[in-house]
């Protein structure tokens, strides 16, 4: 009996891996062609037949799904990390840094967060759920940092938390697209944008 449940734990654990590093190579495929990219190609990538792909994922748009929300999950531990210690202000300013920074990187994984972002709104509705919820967390994250801010002295307490958060999430996702423009462009953007929030704040 005790091997039936060794043997059981051992097919969980396997079958986890592999739908991680399925999820992984659908991540890299999506970043370099787009969602389009076929089962076949995903599934050679890790060795296992396009079977797999449907018994883990159900079907493509299901895998875009768990990609996207994946896509979201990577990008916000990165700026969460970048905005974790000092006052409110240094938190907020460490989180815009990190995202103009990361938007701007020209990177296929950006390319590709940018492209479900419009597919969200666009050709792929079922995703919108997933952007709006990360909105949602994204604008209290911020309204967060100014309050603290405030509490610590660092942002002044005559402006309003929530309307900095919508304010800050809005320029962001303006700081998503502009990976579109050359990059002096982007720059203009980022610097004019910081040089706002200094008078803001």
């Amino acid at each position: 009996m005790l091997g039936d449940v060794t043997a059981a734990t051992s097919r969980v654990e396997s079958g986890r891996v592999t739908r991680e590093r399925l999820l992984e190579a659908a991540i890299s495929r999506f970043a370099e062609g787009g969602a389009d990219t076929s089962f076949d190609v995903i599934a050679a990538d890790v060795g296992v037949t396009k079977g797999a792909l449907y018994h883990h994922f159900g079907s493509k748009e299901q895998l875009v799904e768990e990609v996207y929300k994946e896509a979201v999950r990577r990008h916000a531990e990165r700026v969460v990390a970048a905005s974790g210690t000092g006052a409110g202000r240094e938190r907020l300013q460490g989180l815009i840094d990190a995202t103009a920074r990361l938007y701007g990187s020209g990177t296929p994984f950006y390319r590709l967060l940018l492209r479900l972002h419009v597919e969200a709104g666009s050709s792929r509705p079922h995703l919108a759920a997933i952007a709006l919820r990360v909105q949602r967390r994204q604008r209290a994250y911020m309204t967060e940092l100014v309050a603290a801010g405030q509490a610590d002295g660092s942002i002044r307490d005559d402006v309003d938390p929530a309307a900095v958060g919508d304010t800050v999430n809005a320029a962001l996702q303006g700081l998503l697209v502009q990976q579109l423009e050359p990059a002096a462009a982007q720059r203009r953007a980022t610097e004019s944008f910081a040089r706002l929030m200094d008078t803001l704040l």
